[in-house]
């Protein structure tokens, strides 16, 4: 029984049912697209789940075993650094390359820099994903995307 994480899981609960009270008045749908609330709501039952395990956690009679923390090696550094040098980079690129060409970019480069060598894969799964997420958040959700070197197309 830990008092800090019961203390801890029990204002994260309160806090996510607070927040799933507030979110309940807004619109989850608005003409067929997510509304207002719909992000707002996932978020709050998010906190209201963490908060429940982390109060049954705190709970729970016994202690429960805990794992060795094992840190990583500077091969798992320098993937995790390459990550977030790409990131970095296409968020800097976002506006003038655009969306497509930015997340195709950025897939490939983090593919490559965790080690994937097939260029079959290198140059087809980042074309698909940049693909698909421009799909789901610019024709389905309907979220203004940068075009970037694509404009001309419209």
């Amino acid at each position: 029984m830990s008092k800090a994480e019961t203390i801890v899981g029990v204002g994260v609960l309160s806090v996510g049912a607070w927040l799933l009270m507030g979110t309940i008045r807004m619109p989850y749908l608005l003409e067929g697209v997510p509304g207002p609330g719909f992000l707002p709501l996932w978020l709050s039952l998010g906190l209201v789940a963490a908060g429940g395990m982390l109060t049954i956690k705190g709970i729970w009679p016994g202690p429960l075993p805990k794992a060795e923390v094992i840190w990583p090696g500077w091969v798992a550094w320098r993937k995790n650094g390459i990550l977030l040098c790409a990131l970095a980079i296409s968020f800097l690129l976002l506006d003038l390359l655009g969306f497509l060409v930015t997340t195709a970019l950025f897939v490939a480069a983090v593919a490559f820099g965790l080690g994937t060598r097939s260029w079959r894969i290198l140059a087809s799964v980042p074309l698909l994903t940049a693909i698909v997420l421009y799909g789901v958040f610019a024709v389905w959700l309907r979220v203004p995307l940068p075009r970037g070197i694509l404009a001309f197309f419209d």
